[in-house]
């Protein structure tokens, strides 16, 4: 039996559920925007932006975007849409990952570093305590580090399916919800995913690695639109969160 990883899965893609997965990432910018209130001078680093639909959302607010993702398709895209932007690649692995980012970034710092729906794809509960050590250099001493979209314990795929389903139909957009649901049940991401479960982490484990960062940690309701999912907010420990 192959024993192909969500890296390997995500490298590869070219379109996947692409219509939901502009949808959401459309819903979790429109909550960004309202609950933070982002700033034309603010700098942004989307941490695995894979197409850059973040980037895409944020077009003409003169906002400036950073990307990085795994998938050179991916990259060249987000090149060719947003031209005056930096996107680079990105591996899987931490430490080659510290190297790129030191080069590509030059000691820049960012008001806002989104880590957006890569969790579930990590192999292991370390690996995304490594991307927040990495990242947290790259943090304006007033800047938030989101990490959004989080399956943990109290994570119902059914709930979070509803809450697309609802959205779909209010945007017209059932087709794509179709589409959705089609790709979860017949493509290789059914095959992958049951070699390759979905990584949960519980709040608590959250709230453990930000401390031993030194970073705050609060969790946030209503980013995503998988209702049933968790978004945390890591600052620096002299930016007090709300426990």
């Amino acid at each position: 039996m192959s024993t192909k990883g969500w890296d390997n899965f995500w490298k590869d893609q070219r379109q996947s559920f692409y219509a939901v997965m502009k949808m959401a990432t459309g819903y979790f910018v429109t909550q960004l925007e309202k609950k933070y209130q982002l700033q034309p001078t603010d700098q942004i680093f989307d941490y695995g932006c894979g197409p850059g639909f973040v980037a895409d959302a944020l077009a003409g607010k003169h906002i400036q975007i950073t990307g990085a993702d795994i998938n050179e398709f991916f990259i060249q895209q987000c090149r060719s849409n947003h031209p005056g932007a930096l996107f680079f690649l990105i591996t899987t692995d931490v430490a080659t990952n510290k190297k790129i980012l030191e080069e590509q970034l030059q000691r820049r710092k960012f008001d806002y570093i989104l880590v957006l729906s890569i969790v579930q794809y990590l192999p292991h509960e370390k690996d995304l305590e490594e991307i927040i050590r990495l990242l947290s250099r790259f943090l304006q001493p007033q800047g938030t580090m989101i990490i959004a979209d989080v399956l943990d314990e109290n994570t119902s795929s059914i709930k979070d399916a509803f809450s697309l389903f609802l959205h779909c139909i209010r945007k017209g957009r059932i087709g794509a919800f179709v589409g959705f649901i089609s790709y979860l049940l017949f493509s290789d991401y059914r095959t992958i995913s049951k070699q390759n479960k979905l990584l949960h982490v519980s709040e608590q484990a959250i709230r453990d690695m930000a401390k031993r960062q030194e970073l705050s940690c609060e969790k946030v309701m209503g980013l995503t639109l998988q209702r049933s999912r968790s978004n945390y907010v890591l600052r620096h420990s002299s930016v007090k969160s709300s426990v």
